[in-house]
């Protein structure tokens, strides 16, 4: 993959980081990485968000009103490859 490094700096040392990290270990829904990142609700909320922007995760169901379900892209998968590498 080619060095993104925008990207990269996006994430690196946030809280996007260490969300795309808890989703690493497979498909979630925001209070589940909530309670193992040890951040807020509405942090994840807002993280995932921007991740799925930047096209690093995808909601799996998203007109459901609850229990959206998140997991990563292959872009994310790649990124994250980068970041655990550094």
């Amino acid at each position: 993959m080619k060095q993104d490094y925008e990207l990269l700096s996006f994430i690196q040392g946030s809280r996007r980081k260490v969300v795309l990290q808890s989703l690493e270990k497979g498909v979630k829904i925001p209070k589940h990485i909530a309670e193992e990142c040890k951040i807020s609700i509405s942090n994840v909320s807002n993280s995932l968000a921007e991740l799925l922007e930047k096209g690093l995760v995808v909601c799996n169901n998203p007109q459901s009103h609850v229990y959206k379900y998140y997991e990563l892209t292959k872009k994310g998968k790649e990124i994250l490859k980068e970041i655990n590498k550094e």
